[in-house]
């Protein structure tokens, strides 16, 4: 008889299955959009995400710079987080800061402000903060348009 040295069947050689990576709430991506493309020149790049603990991300840009992003981390529970990083001025950003929850600092640098968004959002603050990004990105020519 002959022995086939095999490694194990063919299932234990096989990688795990990846989960499906964590998504925003459709409902979210839907009214930071509506928020966003309402100001002049705006185009919204989603990018993939690569693991499947981040979402894909939603960057809202004005002349392509970023003054939005909009993406979810995975929870302690397993759901979605989702978060929106935002360009802020030095003293509204340490303002926020001091609040706390939701407010928290990202990684992505000192002018920016993270939000996380939560059943209990205020959605005209965010609108707000979402104008105020805007305008520190963009053009004198479009900045005017919301006056």
């Amino acid at each position: 008889m002959r022995q086939v040295n095999d490694g194990g069947s063919s299932a234990a050689r096989r990688p795990a299955r990846a989960s499906a990576p964590v998504e925003v709430p459709e409902d979210i991506v839907e009214r930071v959009s509506t928020l966003c493309l309402a100001l002049p020149e705006v185009r919204v790049r989603v990018d993939e995400s690569l693991i499947t603990q981040r979402s894909r991300a939603y960057s809202f840009d004005v002349r392509r710079r970023s003054f939005c992003l909009l993406m979810a981390w995975e929870g302690p529970a397993g759901k979605p987080v989702p978060l929106l990083v935002l360009r802020a001025d030095p003293d509204e950003r340490d303002a926020l800061l001091s609040i706390g929850h939701p407010f928290f600092a990202p990684r992505a640098g000192r002018g920016r402000i993270g939000v996380r968004l939560t059943r209990d959002t205020d959605w005209e603050e965010i609108r707000e903060l979402v104008i105020e990004s805007y305008r520190m990105l963009a053009p004198k020519k479009l900045t005017a348009l919301l006056d």
